[in-house]
């Protein structure tokens, strides 16, 4: 009986034509196929049996290539792939003159061992820089060059989830009532941070463990790339792995997979590589031990130890979500550290990178990268700020804020679209489906999910929670949807199941100390919240969400809720009665806002009395806060508050700014006709004249410098349409200050 194999050529091609085919090795539809194609007359089902000598066996022989089967099965497989079995199988070698090794084979072991590792690494060049030199950005079309984005990664050295704390420990650096309140402060460490590279050069087995999205695989990538182009350990292979592709392939063989990889660049066989590897020239980067499928997961770490153990003298760097990782290597002696967040100056250099890679130009990325740092600081963007973070949410808010050259004003929207790529883009554009228990939850039910914990923890004041605590929680859920199981132990099986699915699929809770959990992002937590309110848009619910109207930490979440709801007037109405009722019995206030309406009444302008009394309460307000603050209006609180009732509300702003020196001492306006000033620019100019006023009490120096701005202030205010009797007292006031401002009397007036 005649019996075939493949040779390992043939191999890599077998191996190839399979995964372009798709379908899993167990698939039966591959021996359906090879029986068709052996007796074409008969129907085959994939329940078997199969046409003679075709068995799950005998196709696992095939994918292996160790054993030889039968002729026709043999042929019968390569046909079914597509593959010509003369090209794929072994043949005895031709006698040949000897060639310094043993059958004619070429000794390696004869060749020094740098000229074999640079013979190597150059035929190994350009399918490195192919592969692993570019990175698909998610919502982008094209790809980009690693080192074109890559940013500098920090790690840290202990692992913060097993660490031991306590939830009061946590909360010395999370205070959401407090006026100077930090929202970084949910995931601040105290550890400090090490250069990434500086760990990989300390440690000659590492596994880098990180959050989803936090930049694990890029880093692996920029360091085969590095060491590729001789800039990082240029006298090793560097040999990147995927680990789940690595366990579609049969046996689970490390050596024979990194074999058939070198032998698609010209490198002659499995002794070569075997000799490289045994002489320690390897940098193997594994990566993704989480994406692993769980019904592969043992024999594919099994695997890895007995190949470290095997070949422990080479370099080797792991990369695993740190909620997945279960196996921890203990008996191989690899270091744990962990991905630390971006901080300000990463998130900096990323946005520099990104925007000069997406631009048309090197200044405009440029500009457009100072443009989104400089929003980001602001206060009102500090929800934002906190997603930046993480670099798959950095790159989402880089593509938002190019579209508009700004942040969106309803931020919802851009959680909304952050959240769904940490729950279901993420993975399925890798292809990777996770447990079996959590994969039944839909996206929809994932999100009910979070909504339900965030609204409960969140009314509580909890920020963080015990593991106990949030698997209730999860159970509670569980227990209300309509096939949950009614069985206490499975619910204790299934939260803890989901839990963990959470926190190593999507991110979206973290382990903050061992046994202590949050929600990875303040802001996920106020959106899942204001979500839950708004789903249960009952009276009863939005009146609830009001009684919090005065709560600091509460204000984001009624900002989302009103974004949310596609009908906000009930909240806004119920907004306004709970602000009526809470100022009805505060006398000062009361007069304060008699005042500002009276004094709308007394103003000749061509807007909206409502618009107008925005515009003099935002003025008050700033006055209030900014009393020294030397000009420092927020111009933006102003005329926004105005501006949004009345969009034609213009009021001359540009007052504020106005050299007014130039009208003193040129006798003239300055390109402002005294006919446009209305009362409004009156008010401005006045309170100019104020601030100058109050900055007279200060050393002689400076106080010359207000006196003489104050006088120039004045000489333009007298040139307004003036009561007679306002005219008269700022005209004597001019000329007070007229004797003084040019000698040393100035403070004394």
């Amino acid at each position: 009986m005649t019996t075939l194999k493949a040779s390992e050529e043939g191999l890599v091609k077998i191996r190839q034509a399979r995964r372009e085919r798709g379908g899993t090795i167990e698939d039966p539809r591959w021996l359906v196929e090879a029986s068709q194609k052996l007796e074409p007359d008969r129907t085959w089902t994939e329940a078997g049996p199969y046409a003679d000598g075709l068995s799950l066996p005998t196709w696992r022989r095939f994918l292996g290539g160790r054993d030889p089967i039968k002729a026709n099965a043999f042929k019968a497989f390569c046909t079914v792939l597509q593959l010509n079995w003369e090209e794929i199988v072994d043949r005895p070698p031709l006698a040949s003159p000897y060639q310094g090794g043993v059958g004619g084979v070429r000794d390696f072991r004869q060749q020094p061992i740098d000229s074999l590792v640079q013979e190597i690494r150059q035929k190994c060049h350009s399918k490195i820089q192919q592969l692993y030199s570019k990175m698909q950005l998610l919502d982008i079309a094209q790809p980009v060059d690693v080192s074109n984005l890559y940013v500098e990664v920090n790690i840290l050295e202990e692992i913060t989830s097993w660490q031991p704390g306590e939830i009061s420990d946590l909360l010395r650096d999370f205070n959401p009532d407090a006026d100077n309140f930090n929202r970084l402060g949910l995931g601040k460490v105290r550890q400090k941070r090490v250069p990434g590279l500086d760990a990989v050069k300390s440690h000659s087995k590492l596994m880098v463990l990180g959050k989803p999205g936090s930049g694990k695989t890029t880093f692996l990538k920029h360091i085969a790339i590095q060491c590729d182009r001789a800039k990082f350990e240029a006298h090793k292979i560097p040999i990147f792995i995927p680990l789940k592709t690595f366990a579609e392939i049969p046996n689970f063989d490390l050596l024979e997979y990194i074999s058939d990889e070198f032998a698609t660049c010209g490198v002659e066989g499995r002794s070569q590589t075997e000799f490289a590897l045994s002489q320690g020239r390897g940098l193997i980067l594994l990566d993704g031990l989480d994406e692993v499928p769980e019904s592969d997961s043992d024999a594919v770490v099994r695997q890895i130890r007995q190949f470290v153990q095997k070949y422990y003298n080479n370099q080797f760097i792991i990369t695993c979500r740190i909620a997945a990782a279960k196996y921890r290597f203990h008996d191989e002696a690899f270091t744990c550290v962990e991905v630390a967040d971006f901080n300000n100056k990463q998130i900096a250099a990323f946005a520099l990178n990104w925007f000069v890679a997406f631009s048309h130009n090197l200044e405009a990325g440029k500009a457009l990268a100072s443009q989104f740092v400089e929003k980001l600081k602001l206060q009102k963007n500090q929800q934002i700020r906190e997603l930046a973070v993480t670099p798959i949410l950095l790159n989402l808010t880089c593509l938002v804020f190019q579209a508009k050259v700004d942040f969106p004003s309803n931020r919802a929207k851009l959680y909304e679209e952050g959240l769904e790529i940490m729950l279901r883009k993420w993975d399925e554009t890798r292809g990777i489906q996770r447990d079996e228990v959590y994969r039944n939850l839909n996206f929809s039910h994932k999100q009910h999910l979070l909504a339900f914990v965030a609204a409960i923890t969140f009314e509580r004041g909890d920020y963080f929670f015990d593991k106990n605590t949030v698997q209730q929680l999860i159970a509670d859920y569980l227990a209300n949807l309509p096939d949950g199981t009614t069985d206490p132990v499975k619910f204790e099986i299934h939260s803890e199941v989901v839990l963990k699915a959470i926190e190593a699929q999507h991110g979206l809770l973290v382990e903050r100390a061992r046994g202590i959990y949050s929600f990875s992002h303040l802001t996920f937590q106020e959106y899942f919240t204001a979500r839950q309110i708004v789903k249960n848009s009952a009276p009863q619910a939005l009146e609830k969400l009001v009684s919090h109207l005065t709560e600091k930490r509460w204000r984001e979440v009624l900002f989302l809720a009103v974004g949310m709801l596609q009908k906000a007037d009930d909240l806004l109405l119920s907004m306004k009665q709970q602000v009526d009722g809470l100022v009805a019995d505060d006398e000062q206030l009361q007069q304060f806002l008699m005042w500002v309406r009276n004094k709308s009444f007394s103003i000749e302008a061509p807007y909206k009395p409502s618009a107008i009394r925005a515009f003099y309460l935002g003025r008050e307000i700033e006055r209030v806060s900014n009393p020294r603050s030397n000009l420092n209006f927020d111009l933006n609180l102003i005329r926004i508050l105005a501006y949004a009732v009345d969009h034609t509300f213009k009021p001359p702003l540009e007052l504020f700014f106005l050299d007014f020196t130039s009208y003193y001492d040129n006798e003239r306006d300055s390109g402002l006709t005294t006919e446009r000033h209305s009362d409004l620019a009156t008010d401005i100019v006045l309170d100019v004249a104020m601030f100058y006023a109050i900055d007279l009490n200060i050393p002689y120096t400076y106080a010359a410098a207000s006196g003489r701005n104050l006088l120039s202030i004045l000489a333009f205010t007298l040139n307004l349409n003036l009561e007679p009797e306002l005219k008269q007292s700022l005209q004597q006031l001019r000329d007070q200050l007229y004797d003084s401002a040019y000698t040393n009397r100035i403070q004394e007036w």
